[in-house]
């Protein structure tokens, strides 16, 4: 009887994975925002969304640059399922405090931002070249507390960077329109900043909607004027016990 003939085993060796110092490079002299998946998120959860600017750029905080920023603030704050709620713009960055129904709506809806800000600021610094290099670092508001720092860190912001003083609100932000301040009744009445930036409009915000934005922050009161943001540090997490090693310890004594 002839045997079926067998298929012998191939012995593939790898060529020992990735080498050192492959893939792209940061466009900043810090790097950037790595490629991982992001964090999951309800409906119900708000985003404390984060955006540099590229290196060398003039500041945002100016007066045609401001202008830009708010129309593209006001023509990208309710679409795609991204609502922008507040925000405050610094020389060389944003921080935007989003609600969102998905990550899908989050990806679009801050590329319908980002993309048409890009080359309105392109052509008004007469260059080209990416503006927003980096990949937009965001973090998930589920809890009272979280919420209520995350609105201080947005509208305090000026101030962290010693550009606001504190008896003041910066009108570089949604800061005007915030109704959660201890101050409200005479919060205009203060000595303003000095910017040459005109009133922020209206329609640059949208409402908030979720729980945790309207009425879940006010639970820890409301945010005092002179109320400046703490750094905001990664702590190292503690490793968990091992069961099996604090067993042994226990009968080792």
């Amino acid at each position: 009887m002839r045997r079926k003939p067998r298929q012998l085993d191939l012995d593939f060796r790898p060529h020992g994975g990735k080498r050192k110092g492959a893939g792209r490079k940061p466009t900043n002299e810090k790097p950037g925002i790595p490629h991982k998946q992001r964090a999951p998120k309800k409906r119900s959860e708000p985003l404390l969304v984060t955006v540099r600017l590229a290196n060398n750029l003039p500041s945002l905080r100016r007066v045609a640059p401001m202008k830009l920023v708010r129309a593209a603030l006001s023509a990208a704050r309710d679409r795609h399922g991204m609502r922008i709620i507040h925000y405050t713009v610094q020389a060389d960055h944003l921080h935007l405090l989003v609600e969102a129904d998905d990550r899908t709506c989050v990806a679009r809806g801050m590329n319908a931002l980002l993309s048409p800000l890009a080359r309105a600021l392109n052509k008004l610094w007469n260059r080209r070249g990416p503006v927003f290099p980096q990949r937009y670092h965001d973090e998930v508001i589920s809890t009272p507390t979280q919420a209520r720092n995350a609105l201080r860190y947005v509208l305090q912001n000026g101030k962290k960077h010693g550009l606001v003083p504190r008896n003041s609100i910066d009108l570089c932000s949604s800061a005007p329109v915030f109704d959660g301040w201890k101050q409200q009744h005479s919060i205009f009445a203060t000595s303003m900043p000095a910017v040459s930036t005109p009133p922020i409009p209206m329609a640059a915000v949208a409402p908030a909607t979720c729980w945790l934005l309207t009425t879940g922050w006010r639970r820890h009161g409301l945010i005092d004027i002179d109320e400046i943001p703490r750094p905001r540090t990664t702590q190292a997490r503690r490793p968990r016990p091992n069961p099996a090693e604090s067993s042994r310890r226990a009968a080792s004594r």
